[in-house]
């Protein structure tokens, strides 16, 4: 079916970049971006790739981040996508708080969303910055978006 197509696919694009960097981060990306109803949980397996690392900056946005522009699924009424970024952030402000100040914009709009996606957010801004110990940058941006 198509989910044996897609999942081959996948696979050609991943063989066939032979381990170049910037293939890979469009690999990876690709996935973050897809119409699927899964797409979190594929998101989150790919964390979990060798070839992913929470300290490459480059390669962070490119899962990550792509994944926050994916608004069906990071907007997931569940509240699941701005779970999983927060737990990204309180991992990633460890290795790279400029990453992750940056990462942190993704939930900072949240007046901008309707009152229940927006107490989701709010909720998760809450919860990374009560995190301890936590960078200058992290906490700059949550706590200028919490006021």
């Amino acid at each position: 079916g198509g989910t044996e197509l897609r999942d081959r696919a996948i696979q050609k694009f991943f063989d066939d970049a032979k381990g170049d960097a910037l293939v890979l981060n469009k690999w990876f990306t690709v996935q973050a971006l897809a119409d699927l109803p899964d797409v979190l949980d594929r998101v989150k397996e790919l964390t979990k790739h060798p070839d992913f690392t929470l300290s490459n900056p480059n390669r962070c946005r490119s899962l990550i981040s792509a994944f926050t522009m994916n608004s069906a699924a990071f907007h997931a009424t569940s509240g699941e996508g701005y779970r999983f970024v927060g737990d990204i952030l309180m991992e990633l402000d460890k290795l790279n708080p400029q990453i992750s100040s940056r990462m942190g914009s993704s939930l900072i709009q949240w007046k901008r969303y309707d009152a229940d996606r927006g107490a989701l957010m709010k909720a998760e801004l809450e919860r990374v910055a009560t995190m301890k110990p936590i960078s200058d940058d992290l906490l700059e941006i949550l706590s200028s978006a919490l006021k």
